[in-house]
């Protein structure tokens, strides 16, 4: 995805702390949007491509950013920040036993030095997630901000299809990051997959999509599967899925904000879960 700086006129620098500002970061990606709290809506939206080979470099990278962009160092009435990786696991919250998150994350992903864990509950759903994260990148933004709430990116992501989807329907989501795919099944409330998987082409994708519906017995005419995250809307990716499944939807931002009008030559499922975290914190 390509780099995005689009600001409305209407965002002033004196006024942000009547303003929420939602970030989100990654090994392929940095991003953050504005909410004008006063008018309820979102106007401006920043997006920048990153290369980072490891978690532990990335701090570097986005306190490059943070000295780069004056909107980052305003003081804002509230913060929101998402974190990506796929170094995660769900888990029922019957096992969520806090004194072996630890040894279950690292048992699972593998645990550097420079790494601790986080739990995010799912709101809804007996479900929680344990993900991993530099140490240095919540030293960099406890530094910046006097307070934030920070979530793993697919709590927005699910939660936003949990309002959108067909509940008569089993759901299929697939969040595409620049090098691997989220795939998460949804059956009723019940989560019947949650993993993430490395791609490379249009084959690579298929086989893993394809391969978990029919696995999951999965309907390819009846049951939905919604997109998000770095695909365009007529890619080759979206284009092959078309043919061997009818209900391909792309995932909608919450219609409980405006959005200025750049936003209309935004594809927004790409941003899905960086402009729906305000609605879940």
């Amino acid at each position: 995805m390509h780099e995005l700086n689009l600001i409305d006129k209407l965002f002033d620098l004196k006024f942000t702390s009547e303003y929420h500002i939602s970030i989100q970061a990654g090994l392929d990606g940095f991003s953050f949007c504005i909410l004008d709290m006063r008018k309820n809506k979102y106007i401006a939206l920043r997006h920048i491509p990153l290369i980072v080979g490891k978690p532990q470099f990335l701090s570097k990278k986005i306190e490059t950013i943070f000295e780069e962009e004056d909107k980052l160092n305003a003081s804002y009435q509230t913060v929101s920040i998402t974190y990506s990786t796929n170094k995660a696991t769900l888990i029922p919250k019957a096992f969520a036993a806090p004194d072996h998150l630890h040894q279950l994350a690292d048992f699972t992903n593998g645990l550097t030095r420079n790494e601790d864990i986080l739990t995010d509950d799912l709101p809804g759903l007996n479900y929680q997630l344990i993900y991993s994260y530099p140490k240095e990148l919540i030293s960099l933004f406890n530094r910046k901000f006097s307070e934030f709430k920070i979530k793993h990116k697919s709590v927005p992501f699910l939660l936003s299809a949990l309002n959108q989807r067909n509940e008569k329907k089993n759901t299929v989501l697939v969040n595409f990051e620049k090098k691997y795919i989220r795939i998460i099944v949804l059956k009723g409330l019940q989560i019947s997959l949650y993993n993430s998987f490395y791609f490379k082409n249009e084959s690579d994708f298929l086989y893993y999509t394809l391969n978990i519906c029919h696995s999951l017995n999965i309907d390819p005419e009846h049951d939905e599967i919604m997109i998000g995250g770095y695909v365009a809307d007529d890619s080759s990716y979206i284009r092959l899925l078309k043919r061997y499944l009818s209900n391909v939807i792309f995932l909608k931002p919450s219609s409980d904000f405006d959005y200025s009008n750049f936003f209309d030559k935004v594809q927004k499922h790409q941003f899905i879960s960086l402009l729906n975290t305000y609605t879940c914190v």
